[in-house]
């Protein structure tokens, strides 16, 4: 199959694994780029749900069932999120229009806590993936990624597990046929 590098790495890339990505850690995700330099890159998976919720990180707050996600497999100690409320939630760094990255974390929960903002808004993840300058550019040249543009309907409205699908579905032509490969080829 021939795929083409169209999008650039920029915040607001979607990293696509490969199918068969032999990395278990990144396994049919889709990875959104943060922030991309020369020196580094930085990303959250947008399609692994943790196994917990919010609450044991918040100090002293009490709020249940707020989804965590798992950005990735660096430093599960740093909380992150994502939202679509500049208006409610101030310091956000503009990916696109309609999704920003991190921003003042008290107004974000105060938000929750007040029901100015809703989970088709906000999304909270621990840990991140990250790359040192030009290892994710080796990776796609690899062919372990290919590359899209962020829509915030991937993050806010998509069903994380068919997340993956999705992306390539909608790049069209070629990936079409990616995103029908079954997760053992044996199997096929």
């Amino acid at each position: 199959m021939a795929f083409k590098r169209n999008v650039p790495l920029q915040a607001g890339t979607l990293l696509v694994a490969e199918p068969y990505l032999g990395d278990l850690s990144f396994h049919r995700k889709v990875v959104l780029i943060c922030e991309h330099s020369a020196s580094h890159t930085f990303g959250l998976i947008l399609n692994q749900k943790h196994d917990t919720i919010l609450e044991p990180f918040l100090e002293g707050q009490s709020l249940e069932d707020i989804p965590l996600f798992s950005g990735g497999p660096v430093d599960p100690s740093i909380l992150q999120f994502l939202h679509k409320r500049p208006d409610l939630i101030s310091g956000g760094v503009r990916i696109v229009d309609d999704l920003y990255w991190a921003g003042d974390f008290n107004e974000a929960i105060d938000a929750i806590v007040n029901e100015k903002i809703n989970f088709d808004e906000i999304k909270f993840f621990i840990g991140y993936s990250g790359w040192d300058g030009g290892q994710l550019e080796r990776e796609i040249d690899s062919n372990s990624w290919h590359l899209a543009k962020v829509q915030p309907k991937y993050v806010f409205d998509t069903p994380f597990a068919d997340l993956w699908r999705q992306v390539l579905q909608d790049l069209g032509g070629d990936y079409r046929v990616l995103a029908t490969y079954p997760d053992d080829p044996s199997l096929n």
